[in-house]
């Protein structure tokens, strides 16, 4: 769970080869709070459209919902709060167009892979005690 959150902040919220833009120890914090809150504002928006639904929340795409964000706020900056509902139905009619396939349950276990070596692996042998019959 903890990887895919990294990955959604990482690699799709931020973009790829994007640095963070702060010379200074409290705008950098400043501007990952920024980051945090904005991932917690698209999580939110998932699960309220997910209710609002019957959906899955796990069925609905994140890099969906972002860009879907993304397109609304471009194109209406500023929208009176009559048509707010309205601008809400289009917002959940494009999260919703696709849905994400269910997920396959794992068949195996992780397991830690053993690595490659042109040399035999040290087996550990317990040492043969002596018994004297005497």
């Amino acid at each position: 769970m903890f990887e895919s959150s990294f990955d959604e902040l990482k690699t799709h919220q931020r973009g790829l080869d994007v640095v963070l833009r702060s010379k200074t120890p409290d705008g950098v914090l400043q501007e990952i709070y920024g980051y945090l809150c904005a991932h917690y504002a698209i999580r939110s928006l998932i699960g309220t459209v997910a209710a609002d639904f019957d959906e899955d929340p796990l069925h609905l795409s994140f890099t969906r919902t972002l860009r879907a964000a993304r397109r609304s706020l471009a194109a209406r900056p500023a929208f009176p709060p009559h048509k707010l509902a309205e601008a809400f139905t289009i917002f959940c009619q494009e999260i919703l167009h696709e849905l994400l396939p269910q997920r396959r349950q794992r068949t195996v276990p992780r397991a830690v892979k053993r690595k490659m070596s042109n040399w035999p692996l040290k087996k550990h042998t317990k040492p043969q005690s002596k018994r004297y019959w005497g």
